[in-house]
């Protein structure tokens, strides 16, 4: 494949929302689309962010983000596939149908790029029903494919969860990518748009 859609250089800190955004479109181009996943807003936003991240993105959703990642660089989509089949065991039923529903639609509207036999493989499983496909592994999967950095994919992550959830810019970037990951952490100046 190409050059990685992001590559390691200095960037002007004023544009790293700009990077989150582009990751986000790269890794989900149906992100207008998207409603919700596991994120539920209900009530104060704040309340709901902590308590969704306490209970599903850093003890669940974060780690399965990063095992994804690992196990592409391996070219382990059985692994990938138990990766998933461990994410249906963690979410509530109903957060779950939202994950996969969303995760089917997307890894079903793109085709695998050519020559990648993992995202092939784990597409293939997804469609024939025997990988659930939720979408936090679909995205993990997509952000390895174009090399993306972990906090940036971590990044573009919540900023579809807080799209889907209703949240707009100022909430997403307030309560999801500043209070979640902290400005330092999701945006170093080491990232940049190519």
């Amino acid at each position: 494949m190409g050059e990685p859609a992001i590559q390691q250089e200095q960037i002007d800190s004023g544009s790293d929302l700009g990077v989150i955004v582009r990751a986000a479109e790269l890794c989900n181009p149906f992100l207008d689309a998207m409603g919700e996943v596991t994120l539920e807003v209900r009530g104060p936003v704040a309340a709901s962010v902590v308590n969704w991240n306490a209970a599903l993105f850093s003890p669940v959703i974060r780690p399965a983000l990063a095992d994804v990642r690992r196990e592409y660089s391996l070219g382990g989509n059985l692994e990938i596939a138990v990766i998933d089949c461990r994410l249906e065991s963690c979410l509530p039923k109903r957060l779950s149908l939202q994950s996969r529903t969303e995760g089917k639609r997307l890894i079903g509207g793109l085709l695998p790029p050519r020559g990648d036999r993992v995202v092939e493989r784990y597409r293939e499983a997804v469609l024939a029903g025997d990988a659930p496909g939720h979408l936090a592994v679909i995205h993990g999967l997509r952000a390895a494919l174009f090399s993306l950095p972990p906090r940036v994919t971590e990044g573009a992550y919540l900023l579809q969860e807080g799209s889907g959830s209703g949240l707009d810019g100022h909430d997403i970037s307030r309560f999801l990518l500043n209070g979640i990951l902290g400005r330092e952490e999701y945006a170093p100046a080491t990232i940049a748009l190519v």
